[in-house]
């Protein structure tokens, strides 16, 4: 058990974000978080960083802990154009987003996330119903279905914040440190 969920957290760190490079010191995440019981969009660097993968296979590559306590993983296939509604994270969890769009909005904020899957298509949800009384909305728009990977977690990783809103990728990505 412990060996397939190290197996699987280093495969969800593979798809994390391009701005992963052999000399990167820190990851950079989307988070769907709460502050004074309101969902948030923040861009957070996961701290302490990367370390050099001891592991056969990826020995001397970059690893970098996702959280303590990672639960049972879940597989959702989302139908194209669906509207998920106005919801709380239903655990703090990672999803990764490996095909499709989600489309992520604020009830009291006009900041919004555009994930699309892939490589930069993994979010770190932890607005839950205790922490955010409304939660966010999320939709679906594209013409495929959106295919996520779900790991809940026990704790939140460590972190600090970059800045409000989501991580920008490509011309406008976040600097590493």
């Amino acid at each position: 058990m412990f060996s397939s969920t190290l197996i699987t957290l280093a495969a969800l760190l593979g798809m994390l974000t391009t701005d992963v490079t052999a000399n990167a010191t820190t990851l950079n995440v989307t988070v769907i978080a709460a502050q004074n019981n309101q969902s948030t969009l923040e861009c957070w660097a996961l701290e302490p960083g990367f370390t050099s993968s001891t592991q056969s296979g990826t020995s001397g590559n970059p690893v970098l802990s996702l959280g303590i306590g990672a639960k049972n993983m879940s597989y959702i296939m989302i139908p194209a154009h669906t509207d998920g509604g106005k919801h709380n994270a239903p655990t703090m969890q990672w999803v990764a987003f490996l095909s499709g769009v989600a489309h992520i909005t604020l009830p009291h904020s006009d900041d919004e996330a555009w994930i699309q899957g892939g490589e930069n298509g993994t979010i770190l949800a932890i607005d839950t119903a205790d922490v955010s009384a409304e939660g966010h909305f999320t939709v679906y728009p594209s013409d495929e279905v959106t295919v996520a990977l779900s790991l809940p977690i026990s704790k939140v990783p460590g972190h600090r914040v970059l800045h409000r809103g989501a991580c920008l990728y490509g011309t406008e990505r976040e600097q590493n440190d």
